[in-house]
């Protein structure tokens, strides 16, 4: 499965983002209420990649299965919007915004993902692991969804 996937690159700011459009078989109501589900996403968004969550009041530490962590302070969970957004604050990266936006229009439903970071040093690594997180987002949210009771 190739997942559409755009990066940018902006040389004045050093920024980087990479973006991945997720088109899933699920509802969009369904879809926002696996992702608002912050402290799940080692076991309903991404399991298997994350491998356990520590819940914080305004934040999540996320453990991944290559043994990084990262603490993921929650800026947004926008219910109207369906929009996720958090900042990684403890990590080597200058710079981290993560958006997840689920939409829903005529072609379907799309969780579409993105990422902002500095150094742009990162982009290829950023991107590799978006490529498959976002694979295996989709997988899981498809497969919950087709299971349900």
């Amino acid at each position: 499965m190739t997942l559409p996937m755009e990066t940018r690159s902006d040389e004045e700011t050093g920024i980087s983002s990479v973006t991945v459009d997720i088109p899933v078989e699920a509802g969009a109501a369904f879809t926002w209420h696996v992702i608002r589900d912050i402290y799940a996403v080692d076991t309903r968004l991404i399991p298997g990649f994350a491998v356990a969550v520590e819940k914080r009041p305004d934040s999540r530490i996320v453990t991944f299965a290559d043994g990084m962590r990262a603490t993921e302070r929650i800026v947004e969970l926008d219910d109207d919007a369906r929009r996720l957004q958090y900042r990684v604050t403890d990590s080597t990266v200058t710079h981290h915004l993560g958006t997840q936006v689920v939409r829903e229009d005529d072609a379907g439903v799309h969780l579409v993902w993105t990422t902002e970071f500095a150094p742009a040093s990162l982009l290829d690594y950023t991107t590799a692991n978006m490529r498959a997180a976002a694979e295996l987002m989709k997988t899981t949210i498809d497969t919950a969804y087709a299971n349900q009771p």
